[in-house]
């Protein structure tokens, strides 16, 4: 029997747009949860008067939205606000919050490199490769960061290119994995360059080789991105 959890708030007429992940939010319960589960897109500039008016005015809880400017007046750390929005619903029991607790702390102690890169996977792994992208690039244009090392780098250029293959944009791609090679030879960011550059020229990848079956590994990289040209050049078809 799946689980059913009634709000205890009401349904927002009009939704929160959480600009970190492009994503509308009808109820408080809701936007708990993706808190919850996306702790690393939330940013502490998402607890502003927008926030707390959306809260007063669709949600109903001006008990909430005074907490959140109260402690915004006072200083209190990012971890405090977060805790006050996904604590404020009946979905996590105190283990949890305690453990989302344990969480933001470690992110607390994290390079500012290395949390952008959080956000950015977890951006690139809700298919949202265009905010994704932009996170990568950020991490790049700072100052390098040598306590990081190469192989965060080497992944750093190898999921941006990752963005520009699900973009169509192949002969950028070709370019990072290229560039994530220069710091960290792995044989998967070999395999995604050599795949990137047949598509980059107009070639099928794998030909010759035996087509894919509804059963084949949807996790395979050479797969994915035969899919991801037919997708391309059906739509040039139909265009």
């Amino acid at each position: 029997m799946a689980l059913v959890t009634i709000c205890k708030y009401r349904r927002a007429k009009t939704p929160y747009f959480l600009e970190q992940a492009g994503l509308n939010m009808y109820s408080l319960e809701e936007l708990a949860w993706f808190l919850y589960h996306n702790i690393c897109l939330a940013e502490p500039q998402m607890f502003d008067d927008r926030l707390c008016r959306w809260l007063e005015e669709e949600i109903g809880s001006s008990e909430l939205a005074r907490r959140i400017r109260n402690g915004k007046e006072s200083g209190t750390n990012f971890q405090n606000l977060v805790i006050s929005i996904v604590g404020a619903v009946d979905l996590f029991t105190n283990q949890e919050l305690a453990e989302l607790g344990e969480q933001l702390k470690s992110l607390g102690t994290m390079q500012e490199q290395e949390r952008l890169k959080l956000r950015a996977d977890g951006l690139l792994n809700s298919r949202n490769e265009w905010a994704a992208a932009e996170e990568y690039r950020r991490i790049l244009r700072m100052h390098q960061n040598t306590r990081l090392g190469v192989e965060f780098y080497a992944a750093v250029w190898n999921n941006l290119g990752i963005c520009y293959v699900r973009q169509f944009l192949f002969e950028r791609a070709v370019e990072c994995f290229e560039t994530s090679m220069q710091f960290a030879p792995h044989e998967d960011t070999r395999k995604y360059r050599e795949l990137a550059e047949q598509l980059a020229a107009g070639k099928r990848p794998g030909n010759g080789k035996k087509a894919r079956t509804p059963e084949a590994d949807d996790t395979d990289p050479q797969k994915k991105l035969l899919r991801w040209e037919e997708d391309y050049r059906s739509r040039q078809k139909t265009g």
